[in-house]
């Protein structure tokens, strides 16, 4: 066989005799090496753009045991109550004994939260402004955990349920200021108290999404009251996931959404959900449904797409470096297979020839010897 340092000057010699066609092969598949690793690149960046899809890793800590997180959007008009929630808890509770599936000392075996959204009219000491109002329950800022600009989230446990949370925008738009803990304003001409006010996700997709135009967060039961037919449109949840599809199973069977959709975002950026979404490519903009997603949700389909179209390139600008190194290494391979076809039976003869004259010396040697 070829020796290195043999196979190393053929390859210098080959170099050597490179003319414009051959280093324009070469410097085109350089640039579309460094193309196919730049999206790759971006797609790692855009698969971790959201921070809305990490708490079922977060939830997980130092557990060997495997979460997933889901998400589920319903219809118009198709909308779940909280006595569907507080009843998918217990069926869910119920069958985790069933299956032996049991949380560690003072921990939880899931989380989940829920929320529904509705526009509403706020007043406060600069004016008055029509809203969208988003009405949270469970642990919701788990699950979105906007950062903090001052005072605090609000969550189920609170004794009061007159506490409202603004983003920034809302909080310059009423007050003039972030540091607003404790102030009065009103909502639906019911008075509330600022718990905190919180700075929205500063990603790429999240400013597409979001319009920017201020929001509040108040308990789901407290949006209830100020507009009655608001109803549950996001619920999510991390809980195990032993075996991939598991969750996704018991939340299709045990907490129905009609037409509406549920979304594993544990896996949202695997490679089989990507090809599934360049597989639907186009079909992913037509709504039939009835669903209108919230805008962590948009944001996140959009990441999706641009995640997808990413792969597709990294694939794509890939395929002609790969092609191009296969053709160098099979045409080495036959070079090498040609010179031990010639060289092997051409060693071997010489070899056979030499053991011959060394066993007819030592003959000569002997015969000469008895003389």
């Amino acid at each position: 066989m070829m020796k290195p340092r043999e196979l190393g000057r053929q390859v210098l010699q080959d170099i050597r005799g490179f003319g414009f066609k051959q280093w324009f092969l070469v410097c085109l598949n350089v640039v579309l090496v460094l193309a196919s690793l730049a999206s790759w690149l971006g797609l790692r960046y855009v698969s971790g753009a959201s921070g809305s899809i990490s708490a079922a890793e977060r939830f997980r800590g130092d557990s060997e045991t495997r979460f997933a997180q889901l998400a589920c959007y319903l219809p118009v008009g198709q909308g779940k109550t909280v006595e569907d929630i507080y009843n998918f808890r217990q069926s869910l509770e119920t069958r985790f004994v069933e299956e032996s599936l049991e949380a560690p000392e003072g921990g939880k075996l899931y989380l989940d939260a829920y929320s529904g959204q509705a526009e509403v009219t706020v007043s406060a000491e600069n004016g008055s402004a029509t809203v969208d109002a988003i009405g949270v329950g469970g642990d919701f800022f788990y699950f979105h955990p906007l950062t903090l600009r001052s005072g605090s989230y609000i969550s189920e446990d609170d004794l009061m349920d007159d506490l409202v949370v603004l983003d920034e925008e809302m909080a310059w738009r009423l007050f003039g200021g972030v540091d607003l803990t404790g102030m009065s304003m009103t909502i639906g001409g019911k008075p509330f108290v600022v718990a905190g006010v919180v700075a929205r996700e500063d990603d790429f997709a999240t400013r597409r999404a979001y319009d920017g135009e201020g929001g509040i967060f108040l308990s789901f039961s407290a949006l209830q009251e100020l507009v009655e037919d608001t109803s549950i449109s996001c619920y999510e949840i991390v809980m195990p996931d032993p075996i991939s599809g598991y969750a996704k199973n018991i939340m299709t069977d045990s907490f129905p959404v009609e037409d509406g959709d549920v979304v594993e975002n544990s896996s949202r950026y695997s490679l089989e959900n990507l090809l599934a979404v360049i597989g639907s490519f186009g079909e992913r903009s037509m709504r039939t449904n009835g669903v209108i997603y919230p805008y962590w949700e948009n944001a996140l389909r959009l990441t999706e797409d641009y995640a997808a179209a990413l792969l597709a390139l990294t694939v794509l600008f890939a395929l002609c470096p790969l092609t191009f190194a296969v053709v160098i290494v099979i045409k080495y391979i036959r070079r090498g297979y040609r010179y031990v076809k010639k060289a092997v039976p051409e060693r071997v003869e010489a070899a056979v020839e030499e053991r011959r004259e060394q066993r007819l010396e030592k003959e000569y040697e002997k015969n000469a010897g008895g003389e």
